[in-house]
């Protein structure tokens, strides 16, 4: 029997990345260090430097990849983020090549030196997807975690409390995706790595509508109202911490990467 996810984690919060605004508002989402991409390409160890990329949305991380490897099968669920990023830089490399189906069963080409995905493999079916991962890697191939997040701001313990307010997730909870996958035997990590923090200027009207991009601010499941008050507040918040308009943050990403596993013993 599997054991449950975390409860918020369910197919129609993940579906929320299909929604235009949501799609929309993703570029505003703060950049990837390039650093994450060396300690990416550094991952590779095998021929042929085939990589694929779960969840990829706009192709924050292919797009930024691709020039160092073979190919870079790029998977999404949404068509409409795929869209969008074959629209941006990179989006339209040879190498590149975009995938519109579910993971679990998208039809793809192995073998991959590496699995990456940046916040979106706490969307997938686990029990489906790593031993998935393990028949479809190369002999040292790995599975690559990323993250990107900004340091401590003056003005987090006020926006944390906004967040929770105005969330259309209310059944949020905290877990470790690493522990959450080591206790099924899906995954044995063998590595993680913070980049350097580097500094990333931003306005206020892209830090605001950076919220959107997320599925507990999806434009489509909140009222006119409650995007309206919400916005309001978060800019009231961070101007008095703005020069001429805009926010200086510190920004980096965070890295884990491990071998798949199949899962056997997790349901014996």
């Amino acid at each position: 029997m599997n054991l449950p996810k975390p409860r918020h984690l369910t197919r129609d919060n993940a579906e929320t990345f299909q929604h235009q605004t949501v799609v929309d508002a993703y570029p505003t989402r703060t950049p990837y260090p390039p650093e994450t991409f060396e300690i990416l390409s550094g991952l590779i160890t095998h021929q042929p430097r085939t990589v694929l990329d779960v969840g990829t949305g706009t192709g924050d991380l292919a797009r930024h990849l691709v020039r160092s490897v073979d190919r870079i099968d790029a998977v999404d669920l949404s068509p409409n983020m795929i869209a969008k990023g074959k629209q941006l830089a990179g989006g339209d490399h040879p190498n590149l090549n975009w995938i519109h189906s579910a993971l679990e069963n998208a039809t793809l080409n192995p073998p991959y030196a590496l699995i990456m995905g940046g916040e979106s493999l706490h969307w997938l079916d686990w029990e489906v997807a790593f031993p998935r991962f393990k028949s479809m890697l190369t002999e040292r191939g790995v599975v690559a975690m990323v993250g990107r997040a900004d340091l401590p701001s003056a003005w987090d313990a006020e926006l944390i409390k906004l967040v929770i307010q105005f969330s259309t997730v209310q059944n949020f909870e905290r877990y470790d995706l690493v522990e959450e996958l080591e206790k099924r035997d899906l995954f044995k990590k063998l590595g993680e790595k913070t980049t350097a923090p580097i500094l990333f200027e931003q306005t206020i009207d892209d830090y605001v509508e950076s919220f959107h991009s997320r599925a507990s601010f999806s434009r489509e499941r909140m009222t006119t109202e409650a995007v309206n008050e919400f916005d309001s507040q978060v800019r009231k918040l961070v101007t008095p911490h703005a020069k001429n308009g805009k926010l200086l943050l510190q920004i980096t990403a965070q890295l884990m990467w491990g071998r798949p596993m199949d899962g056997k013993q997790a349901s014996r």
